[in-house]
């Protein structure tokens, strides 16, 4: 029973490992360009932040909150890439979804801001921010979302159907065993394999007593010369 478990578990463990080396690798990259993503937003916004302050102004909320997001899924990205012992980070899909909203919030803030003002001289500034460079920063925002959905919804799927696939791997590898024990069971039947066994083990018996004799002398030879 000890080795048709082990079977078991070996086959299983066949299957399943090149997913979850894949899984791993597919996680460490979305996390990397999550981290990558908030990372710039941080220096975008972070710099308008930074001039305000340095030049006694007040802050201005958007920016605070725009900075506020980012770093948050900045630290949430790293957290969320390294293996934890005692949850699996898949099942924290509900908090990617709530970063997914705030991100929106913050592409609609700067979309209304941004996106809409004419492109002329004129509007080349606003209150000392390049323009230009916030309708970038605009799409970033956006991708941000997108990254933090796409994460929440592998989340959410890994946790309510990741049962469902391993039920069937179960279920599976149970009639693959199944085809094989009775493909052995045969060929043994077959075979005779074991009778054969049995009569191998009658002849060396009865053999035994005459042979050991012989080489007894020698091997106490042996023994004394060592």
């Amino acid at each position: 029973m000890a080795l048709k478990a082990l079977a078991t578990k070996f086959g299983k463990g066949a299957v399943t490992k090149p997913l979850y080396i894949w899984e791993t690798w597919l996680r460490l990259v979305g996390r990397a360009l999550q981290l990558i993503f908030a990372l710039v937003v941080v220096g975008l916004y972070g710099s308008r932040v930074n001039s305000d302050r340095s030049a006694g102004n007040p802050q201005a909320s958007q920016w605070v909150y725009a900075l506020f997001i980012a770093s948050l899924s900045a630290i949430t990205s790293v957290l969320f890439a390294i293996p934890q012992p005692f949850v699996k980070t898949s099942r924290l899909f509900a908090w990617d979804f709530v970063l997914f909203i705030l991100w929106i919030a913050v592409f609609g803030v700067f979309a209304v801001l941004f996106l809409h003002m004419p492109h002329d001289d004129a509007h080349k500034w606003y209150q000392g921010t390049r323009v230009s460079t916030m309708r970038h920063a605009v799409w970033i925002d956006l991708v941000n979302a997108v990254f933090w959905l796409i994460t929440g919804g592998y989340g959410c799927f890994r946790t309510f159907v990741s049962r469902k696939v391993d039920e069937k791997i179960d279920s599976k590898l149970e009639q693959i065993e199944s085809k094989v024990s009775d493909k052995l069971g045969d060929k043994l039947g077959d075979s005779n394999i074991g009778s054969k066994l049995g009569a191998a083990t009658n002849v060396a018996s009865k053999v035994m007593p005459h042979v050991a004799p012989k080489f007894a002398p020698k091997l106490n030879k042996f023994t004394e010369s060592v």
